[in-house]
């Protein structure tokens, strides 16, 4: 009798996943709850397009697509296996869209050599794709070639502003940001990138984007092969005073699964810092106990774009990082 209820209860689990719930992929849990709440936040995350770049599978796009039936989202990766394999979710979701392409600083063309973009001449560097555009090794095929685009020129073509993005581009993030200096100027999304904590690029992408006003928070998950492989997401400096209360936030600061990060502490995430409840942590008055994410937010940032006043009423003190100062738990 007891195999028949297991059966019976995982098919009614089955049944209610394809048909009421949002197909999530069985990694990055943290980071997959994080913007989803963000996104079921009113105001958290503005209005426009998503864009997923380097979709690989397709499982996070289909499951932006799912999250958020209001707003197009659009894949991109190099391989044209992903369109093949995006077919039953873009049948379900009319709102995903799929792009075969590489993303880089600068246009051009990435010269193939097998259709689902594993041989691709990497001798060909991204990002140095206009000078050397021309070249072609003998073992490439013609018939496999990808066009590389920045992302402030797709956008421009789809014409719509974007709201949110993830870049897992296997270390050409810092390049690709670049290549999207436009749109961040011009729509201010909240954007996420993979990075590799320990490696010396990780500090030259931090400092890129702190240059473009952003202020970066690291998910305290490994996200891919690496270790040390970390998601970081990144919102607008003059936005910052408007997440102050968000409940998603809080809730990831509170249990240390988000933390401030910037060049000079990245490499410390390299390795998973405990995590810890800090409820009751630095409780010297009734803010500090409420709101966690809020204390991490700098001040001067809260000063610089919120209303006058909101510092003083809010009782901030700004990060503790920049002060100086130890969070529980990451000695």
């Amino acid at each position: 009798m007891l195999p028949v209820v297991v059966a019976a209860l995982l098919s009614e689990i089955g049944s209610t996943l394809r048909n009421g719930l949002c197909n999530k992929p069985m990694s990055e849990l943290s980071f997959n709850a994080i913007v989803h709440g963000l996104f079921n936040e009113p105001g958290a995350i503005r209005s426009g397009d998503v864009l997923d770049v380097g979709a690989r599978d397709g499982s996070w796009s289909c499951m932006y697509a799912c999250q958020q039936p209001e707003r197009t989202v659009r894949a991109v990766d190099p391989s044209r296996k992903l369109v093949r394999t995006l077919g039953s979710c873009m049948k379900a979701h009319r709102n995903l869209r799929t792009y075969v392409a590489a993303v880089s600083n600068a246009s051009g063309v990435l010269h193939g050599k097998t259709e689902g973009g594993v041989g691709f001449d990497m001798s060909i560097q991204i990002g140095d794709i206009q000078q050397r555009s021309a070249a072609r090794t003998d073992n490439s095929n013609p018939a496999h070639d990808v066009a590389v685009r920045t992302i402030d020129s797709l956008v421009e073509e789809w014409n719509s502003p974007l709201g949110f993005a993830h870049l897992d581009l296997e270390g050409m993030e810092a390049l690709a940001v670049s290549g999207m200096r436009s749109t961040l100027a011009r729509d201010r999304p909240v954007f996420s990138m993979e990075l590799a904590a320990h490696h010396p690029a990780a500090e030259t992408l931090l400092r890129l984007v702190q240059s473009l006003s952003y202020t970066s928070y690291v998910v305290q998950e490994q996200c891919g092969m690496r270790f040390d492989c970390r998601n970081v997401i990144n919102f607008p400096n003059e936005h910052l005073h408007n997440l102050l209360d968000s409940p998603t936030l809080d809730l990831a600061a509170r249990y240390s699964v988000i933390a401030f990060v910037n060049a000079s502490n990245i490499k410390k995430f390299s390795r998973l810092q405990p995590k810890t409840v800090g409820n009751a942590w630095l409780c010297s008055n009734k803010w500090f106990c409420i709101n966690r994410f809020a204390n991490s937010v700098p001040a001067e940032l809260v000063a610089q774009h919120g209303p006058p006043g909101l510092l003083n009423e809010r009782q901030m003190v700004g990060s503790f990082l920049r002060a100086g100062q130890k969070l529980p738990g990451f000695d």
